[in-house]
């Protein structure tokens, strides 16, 4: 499992902060859900939890993310250029802004009103108030909090194969967690209620200073309030000032030609003035959807910052090329678009697993080998009946190895093992595809028997690495597929496969990545057409002689 890069500095800061928050957001639910189970459980597990949180370093930790990601919030907010955002941006400043109103009676009752008389506000002492008056206001907090961060940290994380591939048990665990939550609070607070009955309950305060806990509560909220109304306010203004001195002039090549005044990116004044313009990642410099060419008007821009020059680098962007969401014009410019988002449809709602992101995948090609001679001799129903068969039984040996069938090419197809563990692990499940279809290859023949004259034989070639994976097409007809170099090497050696007369050829890096003993096989330095350098390759004249490998590597 790999974490992608964070961006600009003020969005690694943001996104740290976050971080912080969301695990002590985290613990404290599932603090709470271990009211279903009992109250003395609650209190257990909490006294391990503020061991940590109320040391010295802990609360220095927490204040200092809680002040930052407010004062960034706030600092965002005010810095708005445009209202016309994406969707998910929308609901974080929202969310976001509610918290930090709603949270602030929690904030002062739970926290520094214990802190002050130093003492911990037990569960059945906070209970005592929560439950049943303020449970509808607990509940909202808890709801805000949560969706907040699963946001956040969907924004960040949505391109990573390991996310996407764990999407359906990451939905169920981010519903499950605030369920568990309230119902354990609930079922605490009703426990509760029943123990006042037999014995009072005491709190760390008297209720003369509980009431002057929520008084100063009322006052933060109201303070947050009229912060976040002066954010607005400072952004409006930006707004409509800039909206009345619209001078500076960007032109689009082949079009249009917009006004804007100096201040917003050019990202920004794309949104303004509703000029599609891609930008998968949000305008945080963690991708390159939005990368332009400086047609005119380059030498006028302040210089990329480290997070941007690095992006650039990594792409390798001529030096007229920059970011659209991180330079702000303060004269006439002209651009063009790098990635044309009439072009890109899918990518737009698809985020950055369709627009393009780079994956380390092991690739298979299968090519049912004098499949064309075969063909020419059967009527079309007899050739498709036949392709479906193998296709069939390969298919599903490909899914059963933790696989997938990407595309099929005519008579052959090609598969993708991807594995949060990396190419190794992805390796080693497709030598154990490669095992099942020859083992599906003779149930097919079996089945065919009387079908054809000769039995099916297969050619496969394999390699593994680095590619991009992205939607690729136009209109209904674009899905999701890979390129790049590995994909180019696997297809060269399914024909080198074919050439030779053997089963299955595949690299030598990739053979040893999956934990092969190559000693005995024919390894072979070809040449693949493009590498313009000789190849190391492993050529394997029966798939079924590598079982060992396809049965240790099913579970990989």
């Amino acid at each position: 499992m790999r974490l992608p890069r964070t961006g600009a500095f003020l969005d690694t800061l943001r996104l740290s902060s976050g971080l912080t928050l969301f695990l002590f957001a985290l613990t404290h639910f599932l603090n709470h859900a271990l009211g279903l189970w009992s109250l003395d459980v609650m209190e257990t597990v909490q006294g391990w939890r503020l061991a940590v949180t109320h040391s010295y370093i802990g609360t220095a930790v927490l204040a200092l993310a809680l002040l930052t990601h407010l004062i960034l919030a706030l600092w965002r907010i005010a810095a708005l250029k445009t209202w016309r955002l994406p969707r998910a941006s929308v609901w974080l400043l929202v969310t976001g802004a509610l918290i930090s109103v709603v949270i602030m009676p929690h904030l002062f009752q739970a926290g520094f009103g214990a802190r002050a008389v130093d003492r911990t506000l037990t569960y059945p002492a906070a209970l005592t108030v929560i439950w049943p008056g303020s449970i509808r206001l607990q509940t909202s907090l808890l709801a805000l909090v949560w969706a907040h961060g699963c946001i956040g940290l969907h924004g960040w994380l949505k391109g990573e194969a390991w996310w996407k591939r764990h999407s359906h048990a990451l939905v169920a665990l981010a519903a499950l967690v605030p369920a568990a939550a309230l119902a354990g609070v609930v079922t605490a607070g009703r426990e509760v209620e029943r123990l006042k009955t037999l014995q009072p309950i005491a709190t760390p305060y008297s209720e003369i200073d509980r009431l002057r806990w929520v008084a100063r509560a009322g006052d933060a909220s109201r303070i947050s309030a009229a912060l976040l109304a002066l954010a607005l306010g400072v952004a409006f203004a930006s707004w409509l000032f800039a909206h009345r001195r619209r001078r500076l002039a960007i032109s689009y090549q082949p079009g249009p030609k917009v006004f804007s005044a100096p201040g917003p990116t050019l990202l920004e004044i794309s949104r303004a003035n509703r000029v599609p313009h891609l930008s998968v990642c949000g305008g945080k410099a963690r991708c390159s959807t939005c990368r332009v060419r400086i047609l005119e008007g380059q030498d006028d821009l302040h210089a990329p910052s480290e997070a941007e020059k690095t992006l650039l680098r990594r792409i390798g962007a001529e030096g007229d090329v920059r970011l659209a969401c991180q330079i702000r014009p303060t004269q006439p410019l002209t651009i063009s678009r790098l990635l044309s988002p009439e072009s890109a449809g899918p990518a737009l709602s698809g985020g950055l697993e369709a627009a393009g992101v780079d994956r380390v995948v092991a690739v298979l090609f299968v090519d049912i080998r004098g499949f064309t001679k075969l063909s020419e001799a059967k009527l079309a129903f007899d050739v498709v009946y036949i392709l479906n068969a193998f296709f069939t039984e390969a298919g599903r040996a490909v899914e059963a190895c933790g696989g997938r069938v990407d595309k099929y090419i005519g008579d052959g197809m090609m598969a993708l093992f991807e594995h949060a563990e990396g190419l190794p692990a992805a390796a080693r499940n497709a030598l154990a595809a490669v095992v099942a279809i020859d083992a599906s290859l003779r149930n097919v023949n079996q089945r065919l028997a009387g079908e054809i004259d000769a039995p099916l034989a297969v050619a496969m070639g394999l390699h593994g690495g680095r590619l991009v994976s992205g939607r690729i097409g136009y209109g209904e007809a674009a899905h999701p597929t890979v390129i790049g170099p590995v994909v180019n090497v696997a297809s060269r050696l399914e024909t080198l496969a074919k050439a030779r007369g053997v089963e299955l050829a595949m690299s030598r890096a990739c053979a040893e990545a999956a934990g092969l003993d190559v000693d005995g096989l024919t390894i072979e330095a070809a040449d693949i057409r493009g590498l313009g350098v000789a190849f190391s390759v492993v050529l394997v004249a029966r798939a079924g002689d590598l079982g060992a490998i396809g049965s240790a590597g099913a579970g990989g």
